[in-house]
């Protein structure tokens, strides 16, 4: 059962796919097929919509960077607000120590007075005082006897007039990594005098920075105008995620970007970097790609991909369409058309009922259309049938009229003797009884349109036996192929003249003759053989010979043959009526 639904389904393809079969049928060009032409039609009606919807998605995404930027360049700068103001209250307490003699002077009071206010100051590691040199003149914790004149931030921080904060650095006497924030001592003269620095414990502003903001909300971590990672909530990812060449020139340029990245785990981070105007101290502040651009990525995709649906769904949709709207009733018209095309003029199209009304009426004038054929087919067959007996009647009475003329022409001609007369008289009634012949084999063909070959010259030939006064015999090798009725009576009229031309010795055994005929490339080839006879140059009969020769429009050609006997043939035109080509229209 399902091999024959199968079948049948293959079958209505065939049938379908039929439609454009034929010549006709084939797209000339590119649009050129009903199907084709509305798909250009949606394509072009949706193309400025999906242009617009994609344009959208690429505004929305821009927006959205935009968005993404600005919210990390907030969360950075809020995240290291805190860290400013440690660095602030850093340089407010170092420009207090600068005011204080005991302190400037390195005095016996120094150490305590920097102790105490170490143990106020909860991010303090240690403060110290120290001459032009770099030497420790006084400390809040005891400092090992190395000079820090040496070191990579004692230098950055004497090239500058005020307070910087440098770093980072190992602080000896708390045995902690700090940032060191110094503020140079200079006399009145501006020449240096040495310098008061407060490290900073660079752990306890990891641990402020982690509890201000969590790693599960973001990594950050403050940078160096050197690239060096300074604070960070999370050192192994932003070591990971943060390219330091990046912060070692940091400018302006920093804030008009965002950055992307990957963890060791592969997933992809976004991140932006904002300057904090003090000693080109840079902030990074990083969050999940898909956290941050999740619902904007949806949100783009859906309208990238949403117009190409619809363009999918509408092209397909379309393609059901024309298929089942408009195909399917053209295949079936064009089954009915078949139909009345075999001469099924009684059949009506009961299907249409179910089609659209642009189908139905065209149904209905198809089926009126084969209804006035049917009429007027019927009409033509009437009048065919009237012209045919009416034919066949006019050749009976010419038949019968003929042999009158015969029976009359052989009943005078009775009485003349054998002589040159009798024998003009018998050649008379011979082409009489030529015309009545070939009436006779148009009245009994089938088809009134055509007489055949074979069947011509056969009668002819025994015409010609009986009625000549010489002993003769004629072979007919003829095909059996169909001439044009307006070839039939000066064809035999040619044939008698010229059979009637030749002179026959007379003798005891017939003189053979040979009579041929074939058609072939439009063209009838007649050729009349004699063994024995001989052209009568002056014979009456070659004038007429010739002449219906030139009615047929071809000509007749005379030869001799080796050993005797000659060739009498003929060329002529045969175009058979064809019917009219059917005319197809748009």
């Amino acid at each position: 059962m399902d091999l024959g639904k199968a079948e049948a389904t293959r079958a209505r393809h065939r049938e379908r796919s039929a439609i454009f079969a034929s010549a006709a049928g084939q797209p000339r060009t590119l649009f050129d097929s009903v199907r084709r032409r509305l798909v250009l039609v949606v394509l072009l009606a949706l193309a400025p919509i999906a242009v617009l919807n994609i344009a959208q998605g690429v505004a929305q995404l821009s927006d959205a960077q935009e968005d993404a930027r600005q919210r990390l360049l907030q969360q950075a700068v809020a995240a290291a607000g805190t860290q400013q103001n440690i660095f602030a209250s850093t340089e407010n307490v170092l420009y207090a120590l600068k005011n204080v003699e005991e302190v400037r002077t390195s005095g016996p009071t120094c150490a305590a007075t920097l102790r105490g206010a170490t143990i106020s100051l909860p991010f303090a590691a240690n403060i110290g005082v120290l001459d032009a040199q770099g030497r420790v003149t006084c400390a809040a914790l005891p400092f090992p006897g190395r000079a820090a004149g040496d070191e990579l931030w004692w230098k950055d921080a004497m090239a500058r007039t005020g307070f910087s904060l440098v770093g980072p650095a190992r602080s000896p006497g708390a045995n902690l990594d700090v940032l060191v924030g110094v503020l140079p001592l200079r006399d009145a003269a501006g020449r240096l005098e040495g310098a008061i620095a407060l490290g900073i414990d660079i752990s306890w502003l990891d641990n402020l920075l982690r509890q201000q903001t969590p790693p599960s909300a973001g990594i950050v971590a403050l940078f160096s105008s050197r690239g060096q990672e300074l604070v960070s909530n999370a050192r192994a990812m932003s070591a990971a995620l943060f390219q330091r060449e990046l912060f070692q020139t940091a400018g302006q340029d920093l804030r008009s970007n965002l950055y992307d990245s990957t963890d060791p785990a592969g997933r992809h981070w976004t991140f932006a970097t904002a300057p904090l105007g003090r000693d080109g101290l840079t902030v990074a502040f990083a969050m999940p790609s898909d956290r941050l651009f999740g619902w904007t990525f949806v949100t783009v995709a859906a309208s990238i991909a949403l117009p190409a649906l619809i363009i999918v769904l509408s092209l397909a949709a379309l393609w059901v369409a024309v298929d089942r709207i408009i195909l399917r009733w053209l295949l079936y018209l064009r089954r009915v058309t078949a139909v009345y095309a075999q001469g099924h003029y009684g059949f009506r199209p009961t299907r249409l009922d179910a089609a659209p009304s642009e189908f139905r009426v065209l149904g209905h004038s198809v089926e009126n259309m084969a209804f006035a054929v049917r009429h007027r087919d019927a009409r033509l067959r009437e009048n065919l049938a009237e012209k045919t007996a009416l034919v066949r009647e006019i050749h009976h009475r010419i038949k019968n009229s003929l042999q009158v003329v015969v029976s009359l022409l052989s009943l005078y001609g009775s009485g003349i003797g054998k002589s040159e007369d009798r024998r003009r008289f018998d050649q008379l009634r011979l082409r009489v009884n030529t015309l009545a012949l070939v009436h006779r084999i148009l009245y009994e063909a089938n088809d009134g349109s055509q007489v055949h070959l074979r069947e011509l010259l056969g009668e002819l030939a025994s015409l010609i036996e009986g009625s000549t006064d010489a002993s003769v015999r004629i072979t007919v090798e003829a095909q059996d192929v169909p001439l044009p009725t307006d070839m039939a009576v000066p064809l035999a009229l040619m044939v008698v003249e010229v059979a009637l031309n030749l002179a026959l010795p007379q003798g005891t055994s017939p003189a053979p003759l040979v009579l041929s005929g074939s058609r072939r490339d439009d063209r009838l080839h007649l050729a009349l053989r004699s063994g024995a006879g001989r052209w009568d140059e002056k014979g009456s009969t070659t004038d007429l010979a010739t002449g219906f020769a030139a009615q047929l429009g071809g000509s007749l050609s005379r030869s001799d043959e080796v050993g005797g006997g000659m060739v009498v043939a003929g060329d002529f035109p045969c175009r058979m009526g064809t019917a009219p080509k059917t005319v197809q229209s748009d």
